[in-house]
């Protein structure tokens, strides 16, 4: 079993179905794709936009591999510092999971998972790595929780937790 076929069904228990809350920033979101990837998406493979509410789940896995799990080079780093890579990049944007792999590894940020970034993974336990970017997105969670966000605090945090099991 590849790597993006283990991490896709432990991500999607955490993005749910359909929901549109006026406070998620993300907007309308389906399965965990707002409406603006998914209309990226369709786009991109010369079909018509439609609302994400009719995302079926073919489209869902196409976009997570291209969009997040390739785009940002998971299937070059070892299990489960890849799921949690992966995960990171789904929630966050590929560019900010960047920018926290290359925090979590002690190398030079640049945003851009390239050769020294991956050299630096190979230097280090999967496990390790796992739990150092768990704990930056912890930290990242309480940075972005003031306000309305608040309400999210607890299901970022739980899935975290949850993301721990797999390295434990």
């Amino acid at each position: 079993m590849s790597g993006f076929a283990q991490a896709l069904p432990m991500v999607l228990t955490f993005e749910g179905g359909y929901v549109d809350d006026p406070v998620d920033r993300g907007g309308a979101t389906n399965f965990g794709v707002t409406q603006a990837a998914y209309d990226r998406y369709r786009t991109s493979i010369g079909q018509p936009t439609q609302p994400v509410k009719e995302i079926t789940d073919a489209e869902v896995a196409a976009i997570y591999e291209r969009d997040y799990w390739r785009a940002s080079h998971c299937d070059s780093l070892p299990w489960p510092a890849s799921l949690a890579h992966f995960d990171a990049a789904v929630n966050h944007g590929p560019l900010r999971a960047a920018y926290m792999l290359q925090e979590a590894l002690g190398v030079a940020a640049d945003g851009k998972v390239g050769p020294k970034t991956l050299a630096a993974v190979a230097s280090i336990d999967p496990r390790v790595l796992m739990e150092r970017l768990l704990w930056i997105r912890v930290r990242f969670y309480q940075s972005i929780s003031a306000g309305d966000q608040i309400k999210f605090l607890r299901g970022w945090l739980a899935r975290v937790l949850e993301l721990r099991k797999v390295a434990a």
